[in-house]
């Protein structure tokens, strides 16, 4: 999964590593501060993981999410939604 993580500052990077650090079933790939994105391989949930970015105090949204070596090839987008009164969620497109 790869977020976009509002960071401004090294200490909100090592924030976000200590909450990812402290989720066993979340391994971080690669932190970039500069680009303020967070890239992770799990089998926690996509929202699941973006709690746990967004209690480093930092504002994450999912950017993009790739299948594993042994899926089939092909392209994948991810939406994320959100409307009036609360209203959200992700849309996974498959080719």
């Amino acid at each position: 999964l790869e977020f976009a993580v509002q960071m401004s500052c090294h200490g909100c990077a090592d924030a976000v590593r200590a909450a990812l650090d402290a989720a066993p079933d979340v391994k971080l790939l690669e932190l970039r501060p500069q680009e303020q994105s967070v890239l992770v391989e799990t089998t926690a949930a996509a929202e699941r993981v973006r709690e746990l970015l967004e209690n480093s105090g930092c504002r994450a949204v999912l950017k993009g999410m790739g299948g594993s070596s042994e899926a089939p090839p092909g392209g994948a987008a991810v939406a994320a939604l959100g409307g009036p009164g609360g209203v959200q969620g992700l849309v996974r497109f498959l080719q």
